[in-house]
This record gives C-alpha cells, structure tokens and sequence, in this order.
C-alpha cells in the first residue's frame, strides 16, 4: 500500500511493552471439520496480517458452517476469505461484494458480525474511495465501543487517523493514530503494530525524513519477526527501501525489494507486487536510470489498473508522467497523467490534491498554457497552507513545506519566464521561512506547559543525561530507544494540549511592502538553486529584479564545498571564493550599488560565508560590504515591524567557563544499529569528556566590562541550563553563551547548546530547540559563540531549522551564530572587538563587520577560518541602546 501518514502521526509509539506469547501450529486445524476451531484459528492469523495462511481456512470454515445451515458464521467465514483473496483480484468487485453484506438482515441485527464486516470494507476502501472507508470505520467505532470491543475500537482510531491524514487534517491524525498505537502496545495487538509502525515510517518518508523512516519500518519488520505466525510485512520493507534510496543506498533499496517481491509472488499478491514495482521504478530514478523506471512504473500501472487498485495506480501513473515530459514525450506524459488524475480524483485524498495539481501545472506549461498553470500552482499552495498550519512542532511544518519544494520552484520559474517579477517573489516567499515568519507573528509568551509534557521533559533529561556519563555500550542501546519513546510521547502530547488552537499562517509580504522597508543602503537577495540554472531576486528600496546565475546548483555546491573544505585547512581559498562571487554576486552587485547586502540563501548557501568571497580584484567582500543574512524577506519583515511592547531593561546575561568535567559524551565509534545512531550530533564529539573553554571566562569577563552596567554573568558552576532557565530572560537586551554547541541533522530538535548541569535539578544541560522556542526572550542581539549554531537541517525551500532560527523565534532580534567548528582563543578575540563597536554604537552587522577587519588589520591576509565563521542573522541595521 503506497498510502503515507504524516510525519508528525508518529507523535507517539510506545517501547519495550510487554504482549502476549500466542503459539499453535494452524496446518492440523486446516483438516479439522470443527468448524469453530477452524474460524478461530483463521481469525488469529488474519488479527496478525496472515491473510495468507487465513485464506485456506476461512475458505474450509465457510463449507463447513454452510453445511450446517450457520449463516451467522458462514457469512463471518465468507468476508474472511473474500478479503485474503482481495490482493489478487478488482478492488472494485471487492468493495461490492462486502457493500452486499452489509445489506444482509443477519448482518443488520447483528453487531459483532456487522462490525467484522465494516472493518474488511473500510480496510478496502482506503484504497478505492476514502470517504467510503471513513464512513465504514465510523459506524465500526461506534459499534466497537457499544461492545466495549477495545482492540477494534483502537484499530478503527487508527484507520479513521489515517484517513484524516488523507484529508489534509494532521492534527487529528496524529491525535487517533497515537491512541490507536498506544492500545495496540498496551494490548500487544500485533497486526495493529505492524500497520501503524509502517504507516508512520511512511510519513516521515513523504516529508524526505529518512532516517527517522528507517527505525519505524525496522522495528515493524522486527516486530513481525518476532512475532509467531505474523504476515508478512510488505509495507514496512516498502517503506524501508524508499527511505534507503532517499538516504542514497540505492542497492540496499534493491535487495530489499527482491525479498518483498518473491513473497509476493509466492503468495500471488497483485497489489504488493504493483506497490514493489511503483518503488523499483523510484529507486531506478533516484539513480537516473530512466529507462527501468519507465518500464516498472508501467508494469505497476498495468497491474494497478488491472484490479482497480487506485492509489498506486494514481502514483505511478504520476511518477509515468514526469519520467515522460523529461524526456520530451509530452502526448505521453499527458496520456499518463490522465490516467493518474482519474485515480486520484476517484480516491478523494485531500493530501496529495497539491500533487496532482503540480502534475496538471506542469503540463499546462509544457502546453504553453500558463494562466491555467498558475492558477493550479495557487489552488496547490492554498491546499498546502491548510495543512501546513495544522502541525504543531516547526520541524514538522518546514518538512512537510520541503517536501512540495518543486511546486513552489516551479511556480517560482513560471512567474519568471512570464515576466512577472513581483508574482516570483511572492511565490518563493510563500514558502521560505514562512512557517518562522508565523511563529514570530503568532509568538505567545502565555503559553503554559502542561503538567504532562513537563514531566515528559523531565524524563528526557533524564536519560540524555545518562546518555552523555556511559560509554557502555551494552547500556546506550535501551537508553537511545528510551530516548525515543519519551521524544515521541512529547510530541503527542504537545499535540493534544493544541488540538483546540486556532493557528494560522502569517500573510507573505508583497514585493512592494518589502522594498518599503528596505534601507536606502540595502539590497536584499534570494536565492534559488536549480538546474540548469539558479536564480536570484535582487531588491531594493527603488527596484527589483530576478537574475539567471552563469551556473546550476551542482556546480554551486561542489564550488561552495570546496572553498569550505580549503577553509578548513586554514587556507584562504581565493580562487573559489572569486569563483563563486562571479557567479553569486557579481551581477547583483553590479547591478545595485548598495553597501549593505542582506543574504536570504538557498540549500548549500546557507553554509557559505559571503563575506569571504574575492571580487573581481581580488578583494573581500567584508572589505566593502556589511552583510548580514536572514532567513527569508517575510522574517524580516516581521522582525522589523514587530516591536516588543517593553524594552529589555538590562544590558547583558553572558554565561562562559562552563565546569564541563561531570558532563561526559560518547566516544566515538562504529554503531551497527541506525537506532543506536541516533545521537549523532552528540556522538560525533570525540573523546569521553567535553573539554572545557578556559578563554570563554576572559570573553565573557571582557564583554562585561565593555558593556558595564548591571550585567549578570553566570560562570563556572553557576553556568548551569537551570540557572539560565530560571533568570527572568526577557529583562536581556544581550544575551551572549560562550558555550560548546551540537547539532542533529538526524534529529533537528536535539541541537543544543551545552551548559553545565546542575544535580540538584532535573536539567541535563542541553538547551535544546525544542527548548529554545519556548524562552521568552526580549533581546536585542543573542550571541552564539559556540561551534555549528548556524548549522541546521535544509528542508528544501522551507529553509533551515537550527539554533540560531530557533533564537529569532524565541523573541531575538538578531542572532550571531558560527557556521563550523571554532576555536577558543580566536573566538575571543572577535567577540571582544565585536562588542567593543556595539558599545560605540555601531549597528550590530556593521559591529561584527568591523571585527572581522581589526583582526584582518591586526594579523594581515588570515585565513578566513578564523574571522568568517561567525554571521549576523536576522535584524542587523539597528544598534543596541546600552544607554537607555
């Protein structure tokens, strides 16, 4: 089954409850004539996804009570058999077949038999008609509790948050389906695990969160392992070698499949082997081999077609269809297309609506029918805002955003190619960083904590704290999947508490609205990595303007990795960094003459320190320009339109000289398990102990006697997180952490900043982003002086999650962050002279500007690995009133 459930479904699964041990061989039962012990037998098989073993004996139990003149139990026996032999033959038949039983008198005035006969038609559906299989699963609940029948009850949840997942409304997806994986642990309903692990891996396959995808469809295969006389679990090894191709391990993908496909065929399973096909046909086209993908994504359309199995007939026919226009057969793309478009419309999924309409766009373009194309590009945007705002964790959102990245690129190139520059712009704004962009509107510092997620914090700390004291790696693999199971709860219950608010997208700013709040002195530039070309939008207060750049984004990023790389080994790297200003800046530049530059970058871009790119003569960019970065012109539209309603009284909290001899980390090694992997932010930290930063005391020291006044400084044992969590933050104009930093490109919400911990509370040290979001800051100015706190996860053109990201939308105004490793004493130095201009009054991107050249003046040609790592984002034009 090709159907994903969101990412933020997998809200919640619980770990390491118990379930009971069912044994019994069903071969000797399949002779028996009595007649109960074969139904019995069938339906514990077919409660595992056994259908294959539960056909047989459905089939001999339905002679049996037919015989006897039982057609209460004939009736039950028939609906078995029908659904076991369902993968080989029309859906539609099916569907009828069960609809017609529905209608029997027997089954009217019978409630146990009516609800078995509801949930094999409401399984069907799902995958003809969801609003049939909605209704279905609806009566089947309401019949499920009158019977006080939990295990139905929990299963019908699941498939009702399933089907809400396909109407677009996460919210009460991830609320059903994480009740329904909480009763299917609680009461070791197997079958239940195995579906609903599976659908959740899915989910976070759809938002291209593969590794996260790959310990759901693991443990859906272990559990079927284990599990005696379990089905086979077609969709988790789906689901699995998808998430492997997207992580590039396209022959591992493979393997995968071969197994899943044998058993189908074994088993005669046409619609596991259309679905095995569909993925095939994805894996030969993630690895450019378009001429197998053509062949197997027919081969499944063929088969899908063939038994009216609509949704991955809908998928293929799709994945046909762009492999068709690619290759220049636009009469065979259309042909696919259409085929596609009547399966999905037949389905009625609400969720895959902006997919089919990107499908039609793109063909009305390639019909040089354009007015059409952009009124399809719309009504997909309008459709993916509904959903988009309905996730309520930020990683969440900007995934499912990044996700759909291509209907906004391609939007975006539309509104290009017609001309109409103020249309691309606010379709490249509509998506980036506008789930950051929203937060900053809708910010609430209000909000309480419930007493149930507070709890949940507490155990997470718990066990990162006892993650970050062992070495032992006997005891690292329960404490990670621990880890996991409270993250998960967290998210549920985050969920829960905000099912009743009302949440909405903040309106993207126009073209025009954003040249009026651009200084006289500023150009701001968006980029947009594509092939075979990238674009950027130049604007400034008088004009706008989009360019082609003389390069695609293969080129950009191998040129920006290899300037990063020569940076790292304490290099200038001057010819790459002319290279890459002649592509990313020479037109802008020539074009607009501006000498403050605001940088809204794209994928690789967001690693690239600008200010060490060469001009033409050789000269660096910081030498001319001040240049600050921003995550898209909506978060900067909203950071400088949104004023506090009070003004920080204080100048300064610094926290430094964290005591780092109690806080162990992971040594490093080779990790077998992808579970055990999940820290790898953390555990990429060499070494058993963190080394402490001895000449962060003297920055923190020297940036507290640069500001003077009353400034509050937390050092040394005192450099706690409960210290720094219990301080009224708000009262910080300045809030600078000279601390060690990670991050989690695995995990976005576990980069933290590294404080002391204190025993005596339940704090493990790490303030994390899920953390970070929720400080209800007031500052002016948060200095980051750590390692990587730029650094986050890309989710296509929704942007970056990370550190410095969570800090805007915790109320800071401006965050300087690192974009790689730096070194203590180097760091030092730069943020004295960095605070020393904020003092004299200097706006704060000018202020780290003018560092970077008294280093530059004090020590000559120094590599730019020592000055360019740090970069000002966010609000950078004001100074800081110290005075006030």
């Amino acid at each position: 089954m090709a159907v994903a459930s969101a990412g933020a479904v997998a809200a919640l699964f619980v770990l390491h409850l118990s379930r009971p041990h069912i044994s019994g061989h069903h071969s000797s039962i399949a002779r028996s004539n009595d007649r109960l012990t074969v139904l019995t037998e069938a339906d514990r098989l077919s409660w595992r996804a056994n259908w294959d073993a539960a056909g047989p004996l459905y089939e001999r139990a339905e002679a049996l009570f037919r015989a006897a003149g039982d057609k209460r139990n004939e009736i039950h026996a028939r609906v078995g058999r029908i659904r076991a032999r369902s993968w080989s033959t029309s859906w539609e038949d099916v569907s009828q077949t069960l609809g017609d039983q529905l209608k029997d008198p027997v089954v009217k005035t019978d409630p146990r038999l009516r609800l078995w006969c509801l949930a094999a038609k409401g399984y069907t559906d799902l995958d003809l008609d969801s609003a049939s299989s909605k209704r279905a699963w609806t009566e089947a609940l309401q019949i499920a509790n009158s019977l006080g029948e939990d295990q139905w009850a929990a299963r019908a949840s699941g498939e009702l948050g399933i089907i809400a997942f396909l109407e677009g409304n996460t919210t009460s997806a991830v609320s059903l389906v994480g009740r329904a994986v909480l009763s299917a642990y609680r009461t070791g309903d197997i079958g239940s695990q195995i579906r609903l692990l599976s659908m959740l891996g899915n989910g976070f396959n759809e938002e291209h969160r593969f590794s996260e995808a790959l310990s759901f469809f693991q443990r859906a295969i272990s559990t079927a392992e284990k599990a005696p006389d379990a089905g086979f679990p077609f969709m988790a090894y789906e689901g699995e070698a998808r998430a492997l191709a997207g992580l590039g391990e396209p022959e591992q993908a493979k393997q995968m499949l071969k197994k899943a496909l044998s058993v189908a065929l074994l088993q005669n399973r046409r619609t596991e082997m259309a679905d095995i096909l569909l993925v095939l046909g994805e894996v030969a086209l993630a690895t450019h081999d378009t001429q197998n993908a053509k062949a197997y994504f027919e081969q499944a359309g063929q088969i899908s077609q063939g038994i009216s199995f609509y949704r991955t007939l809908a998928q293929a026919m799709f994945d046909l269809s762009d492999v068709e226009r690619s290759s220049g057969d636009l009469s065979g793309a259309s042909r696919a297309l259409k085929i596609g478009l009547q399966a999905s419309r037949r389905l009625g999924d609400r969720y895959y609506l902006p997919r089919d309409l990107t499908a039609l766009a793109e063909i009305k373009i390639a019909q040089h029918k354009t007015r059409e194309a952009d009124r399809l590009f719309e009504e997909a945007e309008d459709i993916l805002d509904a959903i988009i705002v309905n996730q309520h964790s930020l990683y969440e959102s900007a995934a499912r955003a990044g996700s759909m990245s291509e209907t906004y690129l391609d939007h975006f190139k539309l509104a290009r190619n017609r001309g109409n520059t103020a249309r691309a712009f606010q379709v490249l704004e509509r998506v980036r960083g506008r789930i950051a962009a929203s937060r900053l509107y809708a910010r609430s510092k209000s909000q309480s904590e419930s007493p149930a997620a507070a709890a949940l914090e507490a155990r997470i700390a718990g066990v990162q704290l006892s993650l970050l004291r062992t070495d032992d790696p006997r005891q690292r693999p329960a404490l990670l999947d621990r880890l996991l199971e409270y993250e998960r709860n967290l998210a549920f219950e985050t969920n829960e508490a905000g099912i009743k608010r009302q949440e909405m997208l903040a309106k993207n700013p126009s073209l025009k609205t954003v040249q009026a709040m651009l200084g006289r002195d500023e150009v701001l530039v968006e980029y947009v990595l594509d092939e075979p070309n990238a674009f950027c939008i130049a604007v400034t207060r008088e004009a706008a303007k989009i360019m082609v750049l003389p390069a695609g984004a293969k080129h950009i990023q191998d040129l920006t990795k290899s300037f990063l790389r020569e940076l790292e080994s304490r290099n200038s790297g001057a010819q790459f960094a002319g290279q890459l200003y002649n592509i990313l800046l020479s037109e802008p530049l020539g074009a607009f003459h501006k000498s403050r530059l605001l940088i809204s970058p794209d994928g690789v871009l967001h690693l690239l320190p600008f200010e060490a790119l060469r001009d033409g003569a050789g000269e660096l960019l910081v030498r001319s320009k001040v240049v600050s970065y921003t995550p898209s012109a909506s978060v900067l539209q909203a950071l400088r339109t949104q004023r506090p309603q009070t003004v920080a009284s204080l100048p300064l909290l610094a926290v430094g000289d964290v005591d780092y001899r109690f806080t162990r980390l992971p040594s490093r090694g080779t990790q077998r398990s992808l579970t055990a992997a999940i820290l790898r932010g953390l555990a990429t930290l060499s070494g058993s102990h963190l080394e402490n930063l001895p000449a962060s005391r003297d920055e923190v020291l020297s940036i507290g006697r640069i500001l003077g006044g009353d400034t509050q400084l937390l050092l040394g044992r005192d450099a706690t997180e409960s210290r720094f969590k219990a301080l009224a933050l708000s009262d910080f104009r300045v809030i600078h952490l000279a601390v060690h930093a990670v991050t989690d490109p695995q995990y976005p919400d576990r980069a933290a900043l590294i404080l002391g911990s204190d025993p005596k509370t339940p704090d493990d040290g790490l303030l994390q982003v899920r953390e970070i979001v929720r400080l209800p800051l007031n500052a002016d100015l948060v200095t980051l002086s750590a390692c990587d706190t730029g650094v986050g996860t890309v989710e296509g053109q929704a942007g970056v999650v990370s550190l410095e990201q969570a800090f805007l939308m915790s109320g800071a105004r401006a965050v300087a962050a690192s974009l790689w490793k730096v070194e203590d004493r180097p760091t030092t130095t730069l943020m004295k002279g960095f605070y020393v201009h904020l003092a004299q009054h200097e706006d704060k991107a000018s202020a780290l500007a003018h560092a970077k050249l008294d280093l530059l003046e004090r020590y000559g040609e120094l590599s730019p690995y020592y000055w360019a790592g740090f970069v000002m984002v966010g609000e950078g034009s004001e100074a800081i009133p110290f005075d006030d």
